[in-house]
């Protein structure tokens, strides 16, 4: 429809005209023959993928597809059981991927609850009597219904208002402008941006005071969020670095397991092995190179992270970006309800010439009253008594207890501001209900942002009108002539109002949002004069006293700054508050140092990306910024080889958060775009989570690189074995068969290598420095420490084969090399726990899912050499006493060899 964007320049009979409706609303019929037309109100999600696209992808790592090659030749040589074997890990590979993914997906479905899931609307009035007003899902809301809007409602689509009474509506998600929106209903210009059509309501604003209704203009991907919903796409998604080094382990080791198997195949045909023996034996090394447990393993790994993390407030929406804040060298965090509770709070009390305290934080009516540290009772104090009664009177908020989460937790229904007015009365015992039953309000001035006031009016039991005032201090200040101070009225002087108003100012100065309190007693017949007289500023008020008030710190932020820091990770703030509430804020948690920065949006406009790159390292606190802003900090923070955090809960947030390498979403308040794009969901909105998923995602990354120095280790230890067997040791058969070589892959290792992504966390995770971001998952130090753990496993396994071979039995000889292989690697499971710190230090049973593994791998191996079935499909034979203690003699070499790496290295360390 060609007016579809000038709803907002029409009046009311022409919106209700081209709309074919009125202020009746629709029929039933009607709205289905509407929906037909215009679809369900709701927003296209991103594409999903679907259930066979998410196994393909499975499917497509470079590792599997070796395993493929494998189980294919394996199959075409006739070795039907070996092409089983393979087929099994791969199929355990991609279904452990497919279904953790998959159930991940299915978490943040069951987030999606912040859509105004129910709207209430006008529909099927009788031709005469009173309209019906009912609650319908907000998908089912077609153009041309009537809505209605009260305080607290989330607007369920874009909408042109007809009818208001004090309706204000916060926008903030929307334009990133974080004042109320006081709304008209008169035409406005035809070409205002989104910001000033102060007569249209947009779908998923929060309407914070009064009441109204108004005509659904719009819906689904028709509505302001709808279009900034199909920008999203265009911002490209940064790779993870899990992936990257995934990527570039599987290609060393598709190369490895090729360079080895060619070798093994070559030197196995010259040294005199029939080809199909040589070939079958090259096939299972290539397999004992490759570590096929690594991917299954590494989504274990990476789905642990995703439980724990889910644990911890924080669900994760693609299993391989777990790794990704485990990386993190930069978090640009918003400050409301991320850093603060999101719950303004009054904090100080101006009454009687003395700053009162108050303690307590958030919505719950609990807390003290104290001057100079000293507990008060705010009911034996008149001048303290008086403003709080005025405070609760002179509002329009309501304070509830509902049930969230199977939790209880208080809320206020109404402008935050006037919130936390009510909460600090009721914790002084003044109940917002009781107040205004005993002085029941009879008319009220509703605030003006021009005028800067807010006046009610109550009846009193002695017939008369008690003036209740609040607003902003100069503006409250100018009309009062008198002062309540010590129970007492007196004159206010003009050189009192002065040092009245320096408190006033001491006050902002510590980012308290200040109001002032006044008063007066009238006559019910002159009700019409004052309001007229106050407009004209001709009335003389009581003054009472300031209350200040601010959004606190979470009482967890501060240490996860701290813990940031330990971990040294860049924290920055970008918030669209003013510049002295975010300094306040972030000096008060650690964000903010002597030597750092505070820039504004206005500062960022002027300031060219070159000029922003200069500075992005020094500044910590960006206020007054919007949506754009934050895009153009996080591209700064990259383009200064950052791996960047990104919180958001805004629309317009989206594009920031997909340009970091992690975005993350509220849960709580945050828009289903946000969520739909962010790579992580928080489900308390708190900072704290965010650090904790930090500390998760460098386990994920340490117990990853545990895994796969255990798979390799193990590989390198086989392959060594088998050649330095065949090129030393001439006129000895194969050392292994190759279905032990498998063997000791699937069963040993893959019972084990499962579990050391289950390590608990070392205690200094967070006291080591971010990764780099290029940093692989084996290094040069692991490489080392694998040959190290390989050549002993060489060395041990040749001489128990050696020892009892010498021409002797083969099979006894290779039952014997088979088993002490297999116990190596038990002993090593207990080296791979930590790279740097003893396991007698961490404990041998802090990891219970390890100590099972080994209990059944051990239990697998005596039994290869007991149970008839597996000793034929083996080839081994029964071991005596003697043998297990010298292989357990052997093998456990290893355990004590490692425990002296760590040992010197802990001391050269030093």
């Amino acid at each position: 429809m060609a007016e579809e964007n000038i709803w907002h320049a029409l009046s009311i009979e022409e919106v209700f005209e081209k709309l074919e409706t009125s202020v009746r609303g629709l029929t039933s019929a009607e709205v289905e023959k509407r929906l037909g037309k215009y679809g369900p109100n709701e927003l296209e999600e991103e594409k999903r993928i679907t259930k066979l696209a998410l196994l393909a992808h499975q499917l497509k790592n470079p590792l599997v597809g070796v395993l493929f090659a494998a189980a294919l030749i394996s199959f075409f040589v006739g070795k039907l059981i070996d092409t089983i074997v393979v087929a099994v890990v791969i199929a355990f590979n991609t279904s452990i991927g497919f279904f953790q993914e998959y159930k991940a997906e299915a978490a943040l479905k069951a987030l999606k609850s912040m859509a105004a899931p129910e709207a209430e609307v006008i529909r099927d009035c009788p031709e005469k009597g009173t309209c019906i007003e009912m609650r319908v899902k907000a998908r089912e809301i077609v153009p041309g219904d009537v809505i209605l809007l009260d305080a607290g409602d989330k607007v369920p689509a874009d909408a042109r208002i007809f009818e208001t009474i004090n309706l204000e509506i916060d926008e903030s998600m929307l334009t990133g402008e974080s004042t109320p929106v006081r709304k008209t209903t008169e035409p406005l210009d035809k070409d205002l941006p989104v910001a000033d059509r102060k007569n249209m309501a947009f779908s998923g604003t929060i309407v914070t005071q009064g009441r109204g209704k108004a005509i659904v203009v719009s819906t689904g991907m028709k509505t302001e969020i709808g279009k900034i919903a199909k920008l999203i796409k265009e911002t490209e998604k940064a790779e993870t670095p899990i992936q990257k080094r995934t990527s570039d382990l599987s290609k060393k080791l598709g190369l490895f397991a090729l360079i080895a198997s060619s070798l093994i195949l070559a030197v196995s045909l010259l040294r005199g092995f029939e080809f199909y023996q040589t070939f079958l034996f090259a096939l299972a090394a290539a397999v004992s190179a490759i570590p096929e447990g690594l991917p299954a393993v590494m989504t274990i790994t990476l789905a642990v992270g995703v439980n724990r993390m889910a644990k911890r407030n924080a669900i994760i929406r693609k299993l391989q970006a777990v790794d990704t804040l485990g990386s993190a060298t930069a978090i640009c965090t918003d400050k409301t309800g991320t850093l603060t509770t999101n719950q303004l709070t009054v904090q100080k009390i101006f009454v009687n010439g003395k700053m009162v305290n108050v303690t307590g934080v958030g919505f719950a009516p609990e807390g003290r009253f104290e001057i100079d540290g000293v507990p008060i009772d705010p009911k034996n104090n008149k001048a303290l008594a008086l403003l709080l009664e005025i405070a609760a009177l002179c509002n329009d908020a309501r304070l509830r207890q509902h049930k969230f989460n199977d939790k209880y937790r208080w809320e206020i229904y109404g402008d935050p501001t006037e919130g936390a007015l009510v909460v600090a009365s009721e914790k002084a015992g003044f109940m917002k209900e009781d107040l205004e039953a005993k002085l029941p309000r009879v008319d009220e001035i509703p605030f003006d942002a021009k005028e800067r006031y807010m006046v009610t009016f109550h009846k009193t039991p002695e017939e008369n009108l008690r003036v209740c005032v609040k607003g902003a201090p100069e503006t409250i200040l100018e009309i009062c002539s008198d002062i309540q101070a010590n129970g007492q009225i007196r004159k206010l002087s003009a050189q009192e109002k002065e040092k009245i108003l320096r408190v006033s100012t001491e006050m902002a100065s510590e980012a308290l949002r200040v109001l002032a309190i006044a008063y007066q007693t009238i006559k019910i017949g002159d009700l019409d004069v004052f309001k007229e007289n106050i407009k004209k500023k001709k009335v003389k008020l009581v003054f009472v006293g300031f209350v200040g008030m601010i959004d606190p710190p979470r009482p967890e932020a501060k240490q996860a700054v701290q813990l940031c820091k330990r971990a040294g990770i860049k924290v920055v703030m970008a918030t669209g508050d003013h510049k002295l509430t975010g300094e306040a804020i972030a000096r008060e948690i650690g964000i903010l140092e002597p030597n750092s920065k505070v820039l504004t949006g206005a500062e960022l406009d002027h300031m060219s990306d070159d000029e922003l790159d200069a500075v992005i390292e020094q500044t910590s606190v960006f206020a007054r910024v919007s949506p754009a802003h934050k895009y153009r900090i996080v591209e700064s923070l990259r383009r200064k080889g950052h791996i960047v955090a990104m919180t958001g809960d805004g629309v317009n947030d989206a594009p920031a958060l997909k340009a970091a390498e992690i975005g993350v979403a509220m849960g709580i308040t945050g828009t289903d775009v946000t969520k739909e794009t962010a790579d992580m969901v928080l489900t308390d909105d708190n900072f704290a989570s965010i650090v904790n998923a930090v500390e998760e995602g460098r386990v994920v990354f340490e117990n990853l690189r545990k895994v796969v120095k255990y798979l390799i280790a193990t590989n390198t230890g086989e392959i060594l074995t088998i050649l330095t067997a065949l090129i030393f040791l001439s006129g000895v058969p194969l050392i292994f068969t190759p279905v032990q070589i498998l063997w000791v892959n699937l069963v040993t290792d893959g019972l084990l290598d499962v579990t050391l992504a289950m390590e608990p966390k070392e205690e200094d995770i967070m006291d080591q420095p971010p990764r780099k971001p290029n940093e692989k998952i084996i290094n040069k130090e692991i490489m080392m420490n694998t040959l190290y753990v390989g050549i002993f496993m060489m060395i041990g396994t040749l001489f128990v084969f050696m020892k009892e071979w010498n021409g002797g039995d083969i099979i006894r000889a290779q039952t014997l090399g088979f088993t002490t292989m297999a116990m190596f690697q038990v002993f090593n499971a207990f080296n791979c726990r930590s790279r740097t710190k003893s396991v007698f230090r961490l404990g041998f049973f802090t990891n219970k899912y390890l100590f099972a593994a080994i209990a059944a791998s051990v239990s697998l191996q005596v039994l290869a050499t007991l149970f008839a079935p597996l000793k034929v499909a083996l080839g081994t034979t029964t071991l005596s006493a003697w043998d297990w203690l010298t292989i357990i003699l052997v093998s456990s070499s290893v355990f004590f060899a490692d425990e002296l790496r760590k040992f010197v290295r802990s001391k050269v360390k030093r």
